[in-house]
């Protein structure tokens, strides 16, 4: 029974860390949403995003995405390369006539061999109006860097050490909602209209997507650059083993903080709540006690982390970084995900639903399991619903709600989770006061002070 109940809270602890961590994902409906737009075509055998892209393939996607495609089946191949097949010429003959390439040597193109993702994101900053010519904007080597410093790039849609066909999709979608250099704001999207490349019907659907990104994207920076905040939040679980419920869990908290940007060891962090975990008689037994009821409370100050748990208080060094990994960083709900995770936005009046793509988060677990050295064969993970509804008022969000559903089987057995989070913003600013405890000087030291003996 004791090995059940560990895995039970395992998996409602990795659940809740799992929302705000980083890692690859898959990208099926970012190549849906291209192909409606007739921006990428896939294969015979489909989009076959698990493989790498090919240098042929990236040179389509460029003279698309460029918005030539037309003007470039018009032209006659006159380029030296001797290796390209019918279908290829068009799109290379375009970018080798304006500059855009020369090739793989004087002769050859290699049009099979694969395109990295440094090659990858030059191509997507020609698109966008960059040059790494003579008075470049960037050079080849620097390109990644350049990429994420112009909102090209991000965490989620670029894979340097892997580059699949996927991450093609996930950052020509981020691209379409990139602004082209000098224009305003222009995206990508809109000129790709307005030139008659893309349909502008077809286009009316993912512009307003991106508009509503842009909103959830302003309201969560103007949130996160608060540097004093009040949060609630009310975080509860249902656990199933095997198809039977065997846990219900509610944690209400209180979330304060105040950072010092300048020197974040000289925050201040509190977070108070009540934990209630009800486990079923089944797995504990009829006699033992399946209840649990415990106060909490955590809190940083002066580079030192407090906690107290039922009355049990202790304390120890640490650094901000460190404190907040271990009370769990809630500010990280502040922060957006990129637009490539991001399935849908609908909005009725201020509030905003936004809904993840299941098969994004299922490949995001795996990347992060791997980073944790967890054996992805002994342990599946399964992503199988993850949506949250924000609510935006005057530019900001004042409450954010999450509803998620995941299973984890190893051993043979499955625990089935749901998971809801409901939080609202209770301050920002000035306004937030931080009250500590006054009987911090009695909570004792976890290490037992500077001469115990190390680990």
């Amino acid at each position: 029974m004791k090995g059940k109940c560990k895995m039970i809270l395992a998996a409602v602890l990795l659940a809740a860390g799992l929302l705000v961590t980083a890692g690859a994902s898959s990208y099926d409906h970012c190549a849906d949403q291209l192909k409606v737009l007739g921006l990428f075509q896939g294969t015979e055998q489909g989009y076959e995003l698990d493989r790498a892209p090919t240098r042929a393939e990236a040179a389509t996607m460029l003279v698309r995405l460029l918005g030539k495609e037309e003007a470039a089946k018009e032209l006659e191949y006159t380029a030296p390369f001797t290796d390209l097949e019918g279908w290829e010429q068009p799109y290379v003959q375009y970018l080798y006539e304006n500059g855009l390439t020369t090739g793989a040597s004087a002769t050859t193109f290699e049009p099979l061999e694969a395109c990295s993702a440094q090659m990858y994101t030059t191509f997507l900053l020609r698109a966008l109006g960059y040059s790494d010519k003579d008075g470049a904007d960037f050079t080849y080597a620097d390109a990644i860097s350049f990429g994420e410093s112009v909102g090209l790039v991000d965490y989620a849609n670029c894979d340097t050490e892997n580059f699949l066909r996927d991450h093609v999709a996930a950052m020509s979608l981020t691209a379409l909602n990139t602004p082209v250099k000098d224009s305003d704001d222009t995206v990508l999207l809109e000129k790709l209209v307005a030139d008659g490349a893309v349909d502008e019907a077809a286009a009316e659907d993912m512009l307003t997507l991106f508009d509503r990104f842009d909103s959830y994207v302003a309201a969560s920076e103007q949130m996160s650059g608060a540097t004093k905040s009040d949060l609630s939040a009310n975080v509860s679980a249902t656990a199933s083993l095997d198809g039977v419920k065997v846990l219900d869990m509610t944690m209400p908290m209180q979330i304060k903080s105040d950072m010092n940007m300048e020197n974040m060891d000289q925050s201040t962090m509190a977070m108070t709540g009540d934990i209630h975990v009800e486990l079923s008689e089944a797995l504990v037994g009829e006699d033992a006690e399946n209840t649990l009821d415990q106060k909490v409370a955590f809190y940083y100050t002066d580079g030192v982390y407090y906690m107290d748990m039922g009355g049990q208080k202790v304390k120890m060094d640490m650094s901000f970084d460190d404190a907040v990994s271990q009370i769990g960083d809630l500010s990280a709900m502040q922060q957006t995900e990129p637009l490539c995770l991001i399935e849908s936005i609908e909005q009725t009046g201020d509030a905003m639903t936004v809904t993840y793509s299941s098969s994004g988060m299922n490949a995001l677990i795996g990347s992060v399991m791997q980073s944790m050295g967890m054996d992805t064969a002994a342990v599946d993970i399964k992503m199988d619903q993850v949506e949250t509804q924000v609510t935006v008022e005057d530019g900001a969000i004042k409450a954010m709600d999450l509803d998620m559903q995941m299973s984890v089987t190893a051993e043979g057995q499955t625990i089935t989770l749901a998971m809801t989070m409901d939080c609202t913003i209770n301050g920002l600013g000035d306004d937030v006061t931080i009250t500590l405890p006054d009987d911090l000087d009695t909570y004792e030291d976890l290490l037992g002070g500077a001469d115990a003996p190390a680990a």
